[in-house]
């Protein structure tokens, strides 16, 4: 009877023991991962369609993915959900969009963002395209950095691959209204700011067929 008992209380506790284990797993939530871009390229002219068709690679413990969409001149953002790693999405023509894909799950509130990627959705057949707007980098937007001399850069790009460009900088304690440097050559430019506050800022890009592109206006703080 008792080697019964012993036996019994033996497989009582790996039941439990199971049982616990099992559950504990369910109950671990799981990140989803990015997903990875394909469908425009990036940097690419997505030739005149009633609707621009976006593909990704499936990411890891993932549900359902939502597709942000930005206008690139007025800022404006479309946002699709979707399933599958495919949505077609109807937009305004001859203008420059970004996009990118948010992957989530239904047991975690994280979510995962891929890359951002640009296109030029061609409306009437175009010999030559605006640049996209340029990228800041630094300072970024509502940094500090001390007085003295300050680098400004930002990234340029153009579905115009051969096209060249220059770059306004526009830099004041307002609204950036103000033109520091025309005609700039590169996408670097060191200025001295010696008076504490904050300075607004933006980047006008030019190329060599008469098109041009604002980047909006970003601001930083110039401390002591």
């Amino acid at each position: 009877m008792k080697k019964i008992l012993i036996a019994t209380f033996c497989l009582f506790s790996i039941i439990l023991t199971s049982c616990s284990e099992s559950e504990y797993k369910i109950r671990v939530p799981v990140d989803p991962s990015k997903a990875t871009l394909l469908k425009p390229a990036n940097n690419s002219e997505c030739l005149e369609v009633d609707a621009v068709k976006f593909e990704w690679i499936k990411s890891d413990n993932t549900d359902s993915y939502s597709i942000e969409i930005i206008n690139l001149l007025s800022n404006d953002t479309v946002t699709k959900a979707s399933t599958t790693n495919l949505k077609e999405v109807t937009l305004t023509k001859g203008q420059p969009y970004s996009w990118k894909v948010i992957s989530s799950n239904n047991i975690t509130s994280k979510v995962a963002k891929s890359e951002s990627w640009k296109f030029y959705l061609s409306g009437e057949a175009l010999f030559n395209h605006a640049p996209f707007p340029a990228e800041i980098v630094a300072p970024s937007y509502e940094s500090s950095v001390s007085k003295g001399a300050i680098e400004l850069s930002w990234t340029s790009s153009d579905v115009d691959t051969n096209d060249t460009h220059t770059f306004d900088i526009y830099l004041d304690k307002t609204d950036a209204s103000t033109v520091n440097t025309s005609g700039h050559s590169t996408t670097k430019k060191s200025v001295t700011l010696t008076d504490p506050g904050i300075y607004y800022w933006k980047i006008i890009t030019k190329d060599n067929h008469g098109n041009s592109s604002d980047s909006g206006v970003f601001k930083f703080t110039v401390t002591d």
